[in-house]
């Protein structure tokens, strides 16, 4: 489990590194909806699930969870 979340966690980070720094909130939300994308359509796959069903599943909670992360951020006054 931790090196499942660990590996899912390098990909977003090389995205934040790789960016420049203009745009790189930006980045980091597209491109960390592109890869939950992927996660969910490669989960869905190997459990034998509906693709889409599984794709869009994975990246609409991810969008939710980072969108109240946002949220939450803004409140204690935390910014990227």
């Amino acid at each position: 489990s931790a090196a499942s979340f660990a590996a899912g966690a390098a990909l977003p980070l090389l995205v934040v590194l790789l960016t420049p720094k203009a745009t790189v909130v930006l980045a980091t939300i597209v491109g960390s909806l592109v890869l939950l994308a992927a996660l969910g359509a490669l989960a869905a796959r190997l459990g034998g699930a509906p693709l889409l069903r599984g794709t869009l599943r994975v990246t609409f909670w991810g969008a939710v969870a980072m969108g109240f992360t946002a949220v939450l951020g803004h409140f204690f006054g935390v910014a990227a």
